[in-house]
């Protein structure tokens, strides 16, 4: 489901159903307090702290348990939007406060992480750029150069939306073409009725925006909490390195679903020429790109440059790399102080309950992990899928790319990769199994959420133009979903392992 939310508040206008709020309370004091802590879990505490003669290894234990139930109630709330987003966010940490699991000058350090960084800066770079209609000229052009044929402006929409949305929030992406489409349905069907046309354009816009997040960093806050969650097993994934695994999945997807789509949604007109004929004066009538418009593209192209060279030559120069995060507040920066944005703008414009989100599911990654539970729970899993040998290697890889990409159609990325990405990370490392491949794997697969009107801001945002129903998302992941899983293994078996050369049981690339 949505990675961010479609304005400043979306999603985080809503106030606590009571009902959902007492089941997730329920199970937190059920697994948290009334249980009796599991003998694993002792087992498990006994196992990672046993060594330090000062640590209390029934209190670890405890605190294992604690946070499984977190865990649990975190996936009510997530599942069902029962509580304000960033209201569960904030309770995450002070759940580690209140039962002693976390000291509070350590529960601060946990929701400062670069990843925030780099969410907060990509928002506001992304307002800035929306603020000066660069989206819309971006738009514009596509349409502009795909020519007339139905089909291929359907490839053309799909590689519009799928690029931009790797380095843009794909609700920006959504609404700058949704507007687009409309007009060339609405032209072509005052001449032709063609109701499919509206259905085939606009779904092919939100599939763009799904296939197009996994290519970069930058596509979506997933990415930006699985490149943390690395970083703290002491693997560093620099932007040119992911964008070498994820952007065989955005050209492979877009093959497919430029196949796929014209055919589930079969248009009734195959030329779009008088209407693109109309589409072209419209452009023509924006003129030349003003001196404003062109900073704010070339600071923008800057903070891509550095994002791609931050490990290499950004860190020569410098002696150490700037982070994700650093460059991208660096451009929010920027835009301030070139006089193209104010700070009033990005309070506006920029989703700042989205921010306090992922700083929360940062804080619940780092408390899995220190605390142990993360450990004890990819050891139940591996006990469950080691009779079906998915317990390692490629195996494990595409069993957590499945399982990714069922709980995205359940919860939103982000929430899922902030759940099961500390999970599945230790189960690489104590299967031996690489943890890029899983980790990576997993965030991509949590963009497939194809299969619900409320699969990610994209689809809400075409679902709204009302030129298609909520069982036209189920069409399309009829056949596109499975697609994009065995898309997906084969990229991981064929371009990872033995074109890209990542060791199945290394420890990075």
């Amino acid at each position: 489901m949505s990675d961010t939310n479609n304005n400043n508040s979306g999603g985080f206008a809503k106030t606590t159903d009571f009902k959902w709020f007492g089941i997730g309370a329920i199970v937190f004091i059920l697994i948290g307090i009334l249980l009796p802590t599991p003998d694993s879990m002792t087992a498990k505490a006994q196992e990672l702290f046993g060594d330090n003669g000062s640590a209390d290894v029934t209190l670890k234990a405890t605190h294992i348990k604690l946070t499984i139930a977190l865990l649990a109630t975190c996936v009510v709330f997530f599942a069902t939007e029962a509580v304000p987003m960033p209201a569960v966010a904030l309770l995450i940490g002070l759940i580690q406060l209140f039962f002693g699991i976390t000291a509070p000058k350590t529960i601060a350090l946990t929701y400062a992480h670069d990843a925030v960084w780099f969410i907060a800066g990509s928002l506001a770079l992304g307002a800035t750029l929306v603020k000066y209609g660069l989206d819309k000229r971006v738009g514009m052009l596509v349409v502009n150069l795909a020519g007339t044929k139905t089909r291929s402006i359907v490839i053309g929409i799909l590689l519009g939306t799928a690029i931009p949305t790797a380095f843009v929030g794909e609700h920006a992406v959504a609404a700058m073409y949704v507007p687009i489409a409309l007009a060339l349905y609405t032209l072509t069907n005052k001449s032709t009725p063609s109701p499919k046309l509206g259905t085939l354009l606009m779904v092919t816009i939100a599939v763009g925006c799904m296939i197009g997040g996994p290519m970069s960093p930058t596509g979506g806050a997933r990415n930006a909490l699985m490149i943390g969650f690395l970083g703290d097993y002491g693997i560093d994934v620099s932007f040119v390195q992911w964008i070498s695994m994820g952007v065989m999945y955005t050209i492979v997807m877009s093959v497919v679903m430029a196949f796929l789509l014209p055919i589930l949604f079969k248009p009734e007109v195959d030329d779009l020429g008088e209407a693109v004929g109309l589409l072209k004066k419209d452009l023509e009538k924006h003129g030349a790109m003003t001196v404003q418009q062109k900073l704010v593209a070339a600071i923008m192209m800057l903070v891509v440059f550095l994002w791609i060279t931050d490990k290499s030559l950004v860190k020569d120069i410098l002696g150490f790399s700037l982070g994700l995060g650093g460059i991208a507040i660096t451009g929010a920066v920027l835009y301030m102080l070139f006089g193209l944005t104010s700070w009033k703008d990005y309070e506006e414009k920029v989703s700042w309950g989205v921010i306090v989100l992922y700083a929360g599911c940062i804080s619940l990654g780092s408390v899995f992990k220190t605390t142990g539970a993360s450990s004890w729970f990819a050891d139940q899993i591996m006990m469950m899928v080691a009779p079906l040998g998915l317990n390692s290697g490629i195996g494990l890889v595409i069993l957590m790319c499945v399982i990714g990409a069922v709980l995205t159609n359940l919860m939103s990325a982000g929430a899922t990769v902030a759940v099961i990405g500390p999970v599945v990370l230790d189960m690489a490392i104590s299967s031996g199994t690489n943890p890029v491949l899983v980790g990576v794997g997993l965030a991509i697969a949590t963009s497939m959420a194809y299969w619900l009107v409320i699969g990610t801001p994209a689809s809400s945002i075409v679902y709204a133009s009302g030129q298609l129903e909520s069982k036209d998302f189920i069409r399309m992941a009829t056949l596109g979903w499975p697609a994009a899983l065995l898309a997906l293994s084969a990229i991981v078996i064929l371009w990872w392992v033995n074109i890209l050369g990542i060791n199945p049981s290394g420890m990075g690339f």
